[in-house]
Parts: C-alpha cells; sequence; structure tokens
C-alpha cells in the first residue's frame, strides 16, 4: 500500500467534512494524519486495530480517524457527509457511541488519566495515548505520568503530537515545554523522539511494542498538506470555507 497516498486522500475527507460544517479543529486533525495511517495500515506495525486500544487526549484531534474508522468498515461512508449533524453518529469529539471509538475526550488533561487506569486494569491488552504538546501545560498529565512508572504500565504508549503550536501561539513562546524529551525520562519513561511525517522511520517506531513504559514524541507540521496553513498558530481554530480555497486545499493534496 502507498502510505503517501492514503495520507493524502484521508486528509482530503477530513477537509471535505470540516469545511462543509465548519465546525471543530482542522489543523489538529491534520498533524496526526501520518502517525494513525503508520499504526492502521502499515503491516509492519504492533497495533491491531480490533484488539488494541487508541484514547485521545487530544480529542480535538480525534475527527482524524474518522476517515479510517469509515475505510475499515467500522461505519459507512456516508456517516461521513453527517459530522456533526442531528442524523449523524459522528461528533466534534470521539467517544464511546462510534465504533471504533472508546472514551468521551474534550477536557484536556483527563484522557491520559482514563488510559492508565486502562492498561492497569488489563494487562494484556495494549493502549496508545495521543496527547497534544500545549495539552502538557495540565498537571494531571504529569500525575498520570508517576502512576505509570510506578506500576510500570508497559502496555500503554504515549504519543506527543509534537507541532509545536498551542491555540494561542507556538509552545515555546506561551510556556515553554523543552527540553521535553529530558522531562519524559526524568520520569522514568522511554523516550523515542521522530519525525511523525516519514513512515520508514514511524514504522521503526512502531515495529515492536514497548517493553517500558514509553513515550514517542512525534515532530509534525500543524496543518500538514495545506502549505498555507502549516505552522500557522491562527489555522487552530479557523476553518477556511471559501469554496476556491478550499479547492486549492484539495488540489495540494492530489
Amino acid at each position: 500500500m502507498d502510505l503517501q497516498s492514503k495520507a493524502n486522500s484521508i486528509r482530503r475527507e477530513i477537509i471535505r467534512f470540516k469545511t462543509d460544517t465548519g465546525n471543530g479543529h482542522l489543523a489538529s486533525s491534520l498533524s496526526i494524519v501520518d502517525v494513525l495511517v503508520s499504526l492502521y495500515y502499515d503491516e509492519n506495525t504492533w497495533f491491531n486495530h480490533y484488539e488494541d486500544q487508541i484514547v485521545w487526549g487530544k480529542a480535538h484531534g480525534g475527527p482524524a480517524v474518522y476517515p479510517i474508522l469509515s475505510d475499515l468498515g467500522y461505519f459507512p461512508h456516508s456517516e461521513l457527509e453527517k459530522y456533526c449533524r442531528p442524523n449523524g453518529i459522528l461528533r466534534l469529539h470521539p467517544d464511546a457511541s462510534i465504533p471504533g471509538c472508546n472514551f468521551v475526550g474534550g477536557s484536556l488533561g483527563n484522557g491520559i488519566g482514563y488510559a492508565a487506569g486502562l492498561a492497569f486494569a488489563s494487562p494484556n491488552k495494549r493502549f496508545i495515548v495521543i496527547l497534544g504538546d500545549a495539552e502538557l501545560y495540565e498537571g494531571s498529565v504529569w500525575e498520570s505520568l508517576i502512576l505509570i512508572n510506578h506500576f510500570e504500565l508497559k502496555n500503554l504508549l504515549i504519543i506527543v503530537d509534537r507541532n509545536g503550536l498551542g491555540i494561542l501561539g507556538a509552545t515555546e513562546e506561551l510556556l515553554k515545554l523543552e527540553p521535553l524529551d529530558a522531562k519524559f525520562k526524568s520520569f522514568g519513561f522511554n523516550v523515542v523522539v521522530q519525525d511523525g511525517h516519514d513512515y520508514e522511520k514511524l514504522e521503526k517506531v512502531f515495529e515492536t511494542p514497548p517493553s517500558t513504559p514509553t513515550v514517542f514524541i512525534a515532530e509534525t507540521i500543524k496543518s500538514k498538506g495545506v502549505h498555507f496553513m502549516e505552522g500557522k498558530a491562527m489555522y487552530h481554530t479557523i476553518i477556511p470555507r471559501d469554496a476556491a480555497v478550499v479547492e486549492q486545499m484539495m488540489d495540494e493534496l492530489k
């Protein structure tokens, strides 16, 4: 499978339903697509979407998984056209009522605690929690890290979407996070830092399940795939809806 072509197709679907309704956070969904494509479609990764579970800490980016779940048969493709509409099942944030999802996200900092509880209760299952980098401003994240390390929850992989931007601007200008890898290491975690858009590197990250509590810092670009939006904080909440601009966005991803 051509993973890049698959990612482009998924990004087009996200842009289509996001620009149609104008709801949610487009940029935060686009940045995490390649990580999801690697997990769900690369046969050389350990993730099994039928058995393993993903919890969305950064639930505002969670709709990135909707086209993937539709593609894999969890619900009809027509549901994408009903995103955030009364007659559809797809909501602003993923929740357990949506096939293939299992946690009602929204409040930043809560997802990792929930994921830790799942991993503790089911040591023979594997879990992933996806966090936004600005979500790391929440103290509950670091409280959960203490617990995860204490109980050696090696069946929980933490993925940080490190796109460097929060809703108000660059994380390093708002409230500095670096050196981020050193912070996680100081909590007792194995830390992997890698390009979150390079499929060969992602495959190496995901080729074997972690054997110790692990954090993967995925270095990504916010709004990845749409050049005029890439790396610009203003698009955290702004969704372009002008027909000509939307067409331009689609053309970039052909």
